[in-house]
């Protein structure tokens, strides 16, 4: 599996229970070694679209290994083993997946493997994977589909499931345009032999606590040869099922040292090994330590003076992954420990989105990425806020924002808002479709320091300059920084309306914003 450290995972599920979509992105810097063995498995049913969008490096997949770059994008079915490995020469690289289950999706012969219409024939011959070669613009196109869907999941606005269908329709029928029938150097795999692996992998993934599977046992049951079935397995996968086996089971002794309190004795056990020796030995090779010390590491047991510093670092880092609940309680066992409650603010929720803001700025993270870490900071604030009205909290600058008059879009807006929030700054949201008065009047009501306009379409900007002169019209033009920003908005354009501000996305408009209200206060 990819090491922890190299995983930046966002997961959006629309809360269906059965995570029915999921998107992460996750940079990898370690460099391909020709005895890596590895597996990774998502769901048996699934399809991955997995996007290479920065930096070139190795994809290893069915055992065999080839160069992969940016615009290079590989459609992979049922849980089929691969990894990403960054280049030799020390750049990382930067990996975009969606995975979803076409009979969620789909119906018809788009749902079934044996159809030349499945997946909307993406997989043309070959029922198993595929791979395209796109250009940049192409390839930004297909990002902002899985943006869309991201936000559809996360929002659930009205008909959102008829939406993610329809995004999700529409991006296989683009990769479908541009996918050659099997991924480079791949030959075609057996429909049939590789439902037997998956099969195979499904079992064990389920089963991996029973100390009494094995390859044999396993085969007995799909009434094949153990020998068949083991040639088959290392074909596909690039390892002998042994090794699958005990990584699977190490990986499972893992997870069960961080969430639960059982003794290592009794992990052991639940994870099918029987001899302690053999086990400790085993784990000592996966991870580098006992697993005393690895639970100790990992679950930050250490001295009491030690633990509250390390729970505002693990604030950031979950906040930044976009787990909700987790900042929710580690921001609540902060304040039961007794940590500054402005400290839990400042070095921990608005320490991990500042980092956000920076990756995001950078093009190494994403919109869904954004959305997921802004609703973590959220559920982080409203745990946090009823300590912080205790102490008074000094607000950094208040903000007014929202899409101006005849345009009713909101995604760009939203990212600003959120983004400012995670900056420490007070945002009265508008909304859409919003006049020039009312950007006007609730500067006044609200006190405001700034006043934020959003535009995607071109015929609306024309309302950006109104709110400048119904600005100077109210008398509060001197002490109301006026801020713009959208796709048809210029830097020449803020200049030409007298505005204050123009930045080309949400990140920078939060810097800009902070800097404002700093030197308002001067």
């Amino acid at each position: 599996m990819l090491d922890s450290k190299n995983t930046k995972v966002v997961q959006a599920d629309g809360s269906l229970g059965e995570a029915l979509i999921r998107q992460d992105t996750f940079v990898c810097d370690r460099v391909y070694n020709d005895d890596v063995s590895f597996t990774e498995l998502y769901s048996h049913r699934s399809v991955e679209i997995s996007m290479v969008v920065g930096g070139s490096g190795i994809h290893r997949v069915l055992g065999q290994a080839t160069p992969c770059k940016v615009g290079d994008i590989y459609i992979l079915n049922s849980g089929i083993p691969h990894r990403y490995f960054a280049a030799e020469d020390g750049a990382s690289l930067t990996v975009r997946r969606l995975l979803f289950d076409p009979h969620e999706w789909f119906d018809g012969e788009m749902v079934q493997p044996s159809s030349p219409g499945f997946c909307y024939g993406v997989f043309s011959e070959n029922a198993i994977s595929a791979y395209a070669m796109l250009t940049q613009g192409v390839l930004e196109n297909i990002m902002s589909l899985c943006d869309s869907i991201a936000i559809e999941l996360l929002e659930k606005k009205s008909e959102w499931r008829s939406a993610v269908k329809a995004h999700l329709s529409l991006l296989m029928i683009s990769l479908g345009r541009y996918v050659n029938r099997s991924i480079k150097n791949i030959p075609n795999a057996d429909p049939a032999e590789w439902n037997s692996i998956a099969a195979v992998l499904a079992v064990v993934k389920e089963n991996y606590g029973d100390s009494n599977m094995t390859l044999e046992s396993i085969a007995d049951s799909f009434y094949v040869s153990k020998s068949h079935l083991s040639r088959l397995f290392k074909q596909f996968t690039g390892e002998a099922f042994s090794d699958y086996l005990r990584k699977v089971r190490l990986s499972g002794a893992c997870a069960m040292l961080l969430d639960t309190d059982m003794t290592v004795d009794e992990i052991m056990r639940r994870c099918g090994m029987r001899d302690a020796t053999s086990f400790y030995k085993a784990f000592g090779e996966y991870t580098g330590m006992t697993p005393n010390n690895y639970r100790k590491v990992h679950r930050n047991t250490s001295s009491e003076s030690e633990d509250r510093s390390i729970k505002l670092s693990d604030i950031s880092e979950a906040l930044q992954k976009g787990k909700a609940k987790i900042v929710g309680r580690l921001v609540e066992e902060a304040i039961k420990s007794g940590v500054d409650p402005q400290r839990i603010l400042n070095d921990g929720l608005l320490a991990g989105m500042s980092i956000v803001g920076d990756k995001f700025k950078n093009g190494k993270i994403y919109v869904p990425e954004v959305l997921v870490a802004a609703r973590a900071m959220n559920v982080g604030m409203q745990t946090l806020k009823p300590c912080l009205a205790q102490e008074n909290m000094a607000n950094i600058g208040t903000v007014c924002i929202g899409t101006v008059q005849g345009d009713l879009h909101d995604i760009g807006k939203n990212l600003v808002k959120m983004m400012m929030e995670g900056k420490g700054l007070t945002v009265i949201d508008l909304g859409i479709d919003v006049p020039a008065e009312a950007f006007i009047s609730a500067a006044i009501e609200h006190d405001c320091q700034i006043i934020c306009c959003s535009a995607l379409l071109t015929t609306t900007i024309g309302v950006i300059e109104d709110v400048v002169k119904e600005a100077e019209k109210a008398g509060i033009r001197e002490k109301v920084k006026i801020m713009i920003g959208g796709a048809p908005v210029s830097e020449e354009f803020c200049r030409q309306i007298k505005a204050d501000v123009y930045t080309e996305d949400a990140a920078s408009a939060a810097d800009a914003a902070v800097e404002l209200c700093k030197n308002a206060k001067r």
